[in-house]
């Protein structure tokens, strides 16, 4: 008895063996499994051409940005260079003086013709080389490659 149970247990086991390796390979459970299986690889395939995609897109984009700035940078220089060549042009004026005007006129007026850079600065320089007091009214050819004591020795007559 105790060899017939032996061998039933052991036809069990290879009963349930085969069971498995059919179920395994060869039924419909694992057909479908693998077919769910197909279409993932495809989507991961289609994740990577998308990818691929993006990256592409992403180095154009920042292609593009980089070739807006270099122009934007050749503008802004072509810009700052014409500013400077208007800067470097020599500026005339005539300066008018009338009876009784302060010397502090003289300084804004040349400011606002761009002959001097700062009004209040010539009017300081008048004050403390004492050339204030003598600035005389009339007509004062200047431009704006003469320095602030020469225009003062002209305005004051102290050649």
């Amino acid at each position: 008895m105790k060899q017939s149970l032996r061998m039933l247990a052991l036809g069990f086991l290879i009963s349930a063996v085969l069971l498995l390796v059919f179920d395994a390979f060869f039924s419909s459970s694992a057909q479908a499994e693998k077919s769910a299986t197909e279409p993932k690889t495809t989507a991961k395939a289609d994740d990577s051409s998308t990818y691929k995609k993006k990256y592409e897109d992403l180095l154009a984009a920042q292609e593009l940005e980089k070739s807006q700035n270099a122009e934007a940078e050749k503008a802004a220089a072509a810009k700052k260079k014409a500013e400077e060549e208007k800067a470097k042009q020599v500026k005339k004026f005539t300066l008018v003086i009338k009876k009784g005007d302060p010397s502090s006129k003289a300084g804004t007026e040349l400011q606002a013709a761009g002959i001097i850079k700062s009004g209040t600065e010539f009017d300081k320089f008048l004050r403390s080389n004492n050339y204030e007091k003598y600035v005389r009214d009339g007509s004062y050819a200047v431009n704006s490659t003469m320095t602030a004591d020469q225009i003062a020795k002209i305005i004051t007559h102290k050649n």
